[in-house]
């Protein structure tokens, strides 16, 4: 399978769960890419780890609480604030970390305007996450090569199966 087949099946997939689905969806990501944000935060002592699990638990509350769109605004501009700039931070974990916290930023958009990209956007998240840190461990594989990586494969697949 290669990358455009997988976001079209993905997408095809998604446009038919329920809203709380979708969002266990996008949870699942970014609870799965928390830790390279707390990482980045133990290794350069900046940022803020509890900003985006206080999103996270935000967005799971929302499920049964109902979204507030202004809750939603102060935590984007919290979020906002502590997302590495990777010219700044040039190691792989200031990439690591701006990608958790972009798929946290994303949930949150979803929540306030539901559309589909915006899950898309946090698979891809995780995606290039796995691929960036592929290459940093097999130096040399050539772009096909990591298309067809079981790691990657095994990520496509999970998202498969967890948007049934």
């Amino acid at each position: 399978m290669d990358s455009t087949r997988f976001y079209e099946r993905l997408s095809k997939q998604l446009t038919v769960l329920p809203k709380e689905r979708l969002i266990g969806f996008g949870l699942d990501i970014c609870e799965r890419l928390l830790p390279d944000y707390i990482g980045f935060y133990q290794e350069f002592n900046w940022g803020n780890p509890e900003i985006l699990k206080e999103s996270i638990q935000y967005i799971k509350d929302s499920v049964l609480n109902g979204v507030n769109e202004e809750q939603v605004n102060q935590l984007l501009t919290r979020l906002e604030e502590v997302l590495p700039d990777t010219e700044e931070f040039t190691d792989p974990l200031g990439t690591y970390a701006l990608n958790a916290g972009c798929a946290v930023f994303e949930l949150l958009e979803y929540l306030t305007d539901p559309e589909i990209d915006h899950l898309l956007n946090i698979s891809s998240v995780i995606t290039d996450t796995i691929d960036f840190k592929l290459s940093e461990l097999e130096t040399g594989l050539s772009e096909e090569e990591l298309l067809k990586h079981p790691e990657l494969l095994k990520e496509w697949n999970n998202q498969l199966e967890l948007s049934k």
